[in-house]
């Protein structure tokens, strides 16, 4: 199944684009080698895991530099034991799909402040928070400006409209000053107290299969049709354990009762149990992972876990998984990709699009990217 090649269907309008002029005094600043960084990208899981190759590319370029991530509470965990970080900043209510007040914007610009940043790298596509930067003091601000709305940056980075995967886009900034991007990868390690407690649930002499029927739940919104029927996935993972693979369902608090029915009396549920830490420590030792277009998802591929990702609603060439043993299947069933601009389409194809995915076609990818598994089919 190719994800790349589709065109046509359905494009939102684009949000109104705001009018500014070619360029600001402040965006005539030369850049300059900082020794504080601040990478901000607060939300969510996978976009914070998207943003990894960006600072691995600018700490490569400032290795005697300090760098902090600013982000929110939901992905903190995420950036939390990064070897390249010297600091988090939480961002509070102001990202991350709470409610807040200007009051809290000049709050987290205050905290901003007072750690003294030379430099910004900006990965959001928000007016108010490159505003945030601006009244934080920091003099050097690369970053996105998608639609007008990085006019506060000192080295914006135009967003095309036509699709390009966010890992790049985020890649781009420090292509904006000169850094190169080549060899930068998607990073993440567990620690070891997060291997020692999964050692229980790795198979002795079968291959490991870790399987994530769930997702389409962020602070900013719900989109459940991002979710492959969970039968398939229960088949899926009942035809793999027969084939003789350990299969292991996970996923988080909510998802318990999905992970029994998924998991059913051939697999081992363990979701609402794994840490982020713990999920990742198994992941580094799966042979396959299969999931849908989730946090956990991009998890897989940062932990090296041959990963197929099962798309719907969302454009596999904005979000799909950065990775040389990764695929996503993806069919266009005419109201896809209904998911633009960080929203939904209110009617976007229920579960059209992503039950296009047959079980056949997951079986082949899975034997594509894993020769465990293809050695089992």
């Amino acid at each position: 199944m190719d994800t790349h090649t589709a065109t046509g269907g359905w494009r939102k309008k684009s949000p109104r684009r705001i009018p500014v002029p070619c360029t600001f005094p402040w965006q005539r600043r030369p850049w300059r080698p900082p020794k504080r960084v601040l990478i901000f990208k607060p939300c969510c899981v996978g976009d914070v895991l998207l943003a990894t190759p960006t600072l691995a590319a600018f700490h490569r370029a400032y290795p005697r530099a300090r760098f902090t991530w600013a982000v929110a509470p939901h992905a903190r965990p995420l950036v939390a034991n990064h070897p390249r970080l010297a600091g988090l900043v939480e961002t509070g209510p102001v990202v991350g799909g709470g409610k807040f007040t200007w009051r809290d914007v000049v709050a987290l610009a205050g905290r901003l402040r007072r750690l003294r940043f030379d430099a910004a790298v900006y990965l959001e596509r928000s007016l108010v928070l490159s505003l945030v930067l601006l009244l934080a003091g920091i003099p050097l601000r690369v970053g996105l400006d998608s639609l007008g709305r990085g006019l506060f940056l000192t080295h914006p980075v135009p967003v095309p409209d036509e699709p390009r995967h966010e890992a790049e886009l985020y890649l781009d900034t420090a292509r904006r000053v000169g850094i190169s991007a080549e060899g930068v990868k998607l990073e993440y390690t567990p620690p070891d107290w997060a291997r020692r407690r999964v050692e229980p649930l790795l198979p002795r002499g079968r291959p490991l299969v870790v399987i994530h029927p769930a997702g389409g739940e962020n602070p900013g919104g719900v989109l459940l049709s991002k979710r492959w029927p969970a039968p398939r996935f229960a088949e899926l993972a009942r035809q793999l354990a027969n084939a003789g693979a350990h299969v292991v369902v996970v996923g988080g608090k909510d998802d318990r009762a999905l992970g029994a029915d998924v998991a059913g009396t051939w697999a081992h549920n363990v979701a609402g149990r794994l840490s982020w830490d713990e999920t990742a420590a198994l992941l580094e030792r799966a042979a396959l992972f299969v999931g849908n277009d989730t946090g956990a998802m991009h998890l897989a591929v940062a932990c090296g876990a041959p990963t197929v990702a099962l798309f719907g609603p969302t454009d596999p060439r904005r979000y799909g998984p950065y990775g040389p043993r990764a695929v996503a299947l993806w069919r266009r069933v005419g109201c896809n990709p209904c998911f633009e601009f960080g929203r939904a389409r209110p009617d976007c194809c229920p579960l059209d699009a992503i039950g296009a995915i047959t079980l056949d076609e997951v079986l082949a990818a899975a034997a594509e990217v894993s020769p465990q598994v293809a050695a089992l089919l």
